[in-house]
């Protein structure tokens, strides 16, 4: 009996120290996201732009840049610290069928948010590229960074590397924005284009602010 009892006696005391220890361990990282004092948006976030590209890629559409290669650090000249130029751009392998092509630099901030930077659309099928600061290949939509009908260089607060997609979109029809507000938003394009993406093409660029610039981002000034 007393054998039984002192066996009990450390069962229970072996269970006590589990708890402990395990009440002390430090919670297992959630998958899925980081917040914003991690390295990308939170856990369930949408990137509104990612979405809209359809699952297939064509390997044969191709967006790049003289300026930069994808992946790699985008200029000062083409930021809000350099001369707010926006960069050139070629395309090429445009599929059978594109009526109309669109343009969207985007950024996901650290709260989840998709940010716009540059909106091109209605843009020729049968142009190959756009010069730099060029604004006339296409009509011009709302940059949702400071709501202007302008390109958006970035210029984005805080410290660190930041990560800008520019996406060339091929539609196998003019989406209808006779309803949408004007100037054009890019959800309300983003809509309109449903059901009538044939492919999308990515230019991944990064920017890490020049040491000494303020966390606080500045009034932009107007687009030359």
């Amino acid at each position: 009996m007393m054998s039984s009892l002192l066996s009990r006696l450390g069962a229970s005391l072996l269970l006590a120290c589990l708890a402990t220890t395990l009440a002390a361990a430090p919670d297992a990282p959630r998958k899925g996201g980081k917040g914003k004092g991690g390295q990308g948006p939170p856990a369930g976030s949408v990137d509104l732009v990612d979405a809209a590209k359809p699952a297939a890629k064509d390997p044969n559409f191709r967006l790049t840049s003289p300026a930069v290669k994808d992946g790699e650090k985008l200029p000062v000249e083409f930021t809000g610290d350099g001369a707010s130029a926006s960069p050139p751009l070629n395309w090429s392998g445009i599929p059978r069928g594109t009526q109309s092509l669109v343009l969207i630099m985007h950024h996901l901030d650290p709260g989840g948010k998709t940010k716009v930077y540059w909106l091109m659309h209605d843009i020729d099928p049968k142009t190959s590229g756009a010069a730099k600061n060029a604004a006339d290949f296409g009509q011009m939509g709302v940059s949702t960074v400071h709501d202007r009908v302008e390109y958006a260089p970035p210029h984005s607060q805080g410290p660190g590397e930041k990560r800008y997609v520019l996406t060339l979109f091929a539609l196998s029809a003019k989406p209808d924005l006779t309803k949408a507000e004007q100037p054009l938003n890019f959800e309300p394009l983003l809509a309109a284009m449903k059901g009538k993406v044939l492919a999308a093409t990515d230019l991944t660029v990064l920017y890490v602010r020049p040491a000494g610039s303020g966390a606080a981002e500045p009034g932009r000034p107007p687009r030359k």
